[in-house]
């Protein structure tokens, strides 16, 4: 029995460093049935030449061409593209291990579900990782997406085609910060259950040149955004769902000082960063409500106490672990 095909999307901007090993992972996949959709969004480096070089060798690989228009519209034309019967997307400065699609067929297969979503990647230091799947509810999923259990972006997921066909669910190309949340919580709107699966098979790369990798005031703003959108798809609604949704619209006050505080522009930005502070302790019991973890709930009480402080230890710890991976990349 012919496998399914399976459509592979990578956007693609600013990543000539990394997009060679990136599609070669996707290329060396044990899953033959595959098709690598690479959407360049008018990259002004030598990634759209790196990828049409690519292209000519390896009758697998589709390349579109196309002017700059932001991550969620490279993605959408790279769903537009997509003949498979399952849809995943990989960032161009990310790598996959070789069993990444058959890992994620199979996940969505043995659990009978439309979309499957992964607890585990690579990061810093190699993370958590088990051969445990089972079936939760969209609910659950959701829940656990506002929580940081399951990470919001699309890539380490897999979706059936046809739901996305079906639903008419795409990327907000009014969105580029927050627009995988977005995306994910649109469609699991859509089903009533997901597959989870807890082993690692996606790596991360610390790309400084990314938008994701480093702070922006207003791409920050946009991830707000992204979140008062998403309450206006809802349909599954809990209060669970709710709780966790307050919880991770709370965090973003303590992302903003972070960022702030690490990028030393507190100054020019003073009323953002008070009104941050303000947030901050006025909604303390917010994350004590949520937390269970000790640690975590002993590091937002020191938040609260100090927020510039703690800040500044987080910029120092910051440094630290890129220093880290900034050498590892360099082996």
């Amino acid at each position: 029995m012919q496998s399914k095909k399976v459509s592979v999307i990578v956007p693609i901007y600013n990543v000539e460093k990394y997009i060679g090993k990136c599609v070669d992972s996707i290329r060396n996949q044990d899953y033959p049935n595959i098709e690598i959709i690479l959407v360049d969004d008018g990259s002004p480096d030598k990634s759209p030449q790196i990828i049409d070089e690519m292209a000519s060798n390896d009758d697998r690989i589709k390349v579109i061409h196309e002017k700059n228009g932001g991550v969620s519209s490279a993605r959408n034309r790279g769903i537009a593209a997509a003949t498979g019967e399952y849809i995943m997307f990989v960032d161009g400065d990310d790598w996959v291990d070789d069993d990444y699609v058959s890992y994620f067929v199979d996940l969505i297969e043995k659990h009978g579900c439309d979309i499957g979503m992964d607890k585990n990647n690579y990061m810093v230091e190699k993370t958590m990782s088990a051969d445990k799947s089972y079936r939760v509810s969209a609910e659950k999923a959701i829940e656990w997406i506002y929580l940081g259990t399951l990470f919001v972006a699309v890539w380490n997921k897999i979706y059936k085609t046809s739901l996305l066909r079906e639903s008419g669910v795409l990327f907000n190309e009014e969105i580029w910060y927050g627009e995988g949340m977005l995306f994910n919580i649109e469609c699991l709107q859509c089903v009533e259950e997901v597959a989870i699966g807890e082993k690692a098979v996606y790596h991360q790369t610390y790309n400084p040149d990314s938008a994701m990798r480093s702070f922006n005031l207003e791409s920050n703003f946009c991830g707000i955004r992204s979140m008062e959108l998403q309450k206006d798809v809802w349909k599954k609604k809990s209060r669970a769902i709710k709780r966790a949704w307050t919880y991770h619209r709370y965090c973003f006050n303590r992302t903003i000082i972070g960022g702030l505080v690490d990028s030393e522009i507190v100054d020019e930005n003073r009323e953002v960063y008070d009104e941050c502070v303000r947030n901050l302790r006025k909604g303390i019991l917010i994350p004590l409500s949520v937390e269970r973890n000790p640690r975590k709930i002993m590091g937002w009480l020191m938040y609260f106490a100090n927020p510039m402080l703690m800040a500044n230890r987080g910029k120092r710890k910051k440094k630290q672990t890129l220093d880290i991976i900034r050498g590892g990349q360099k082996q």
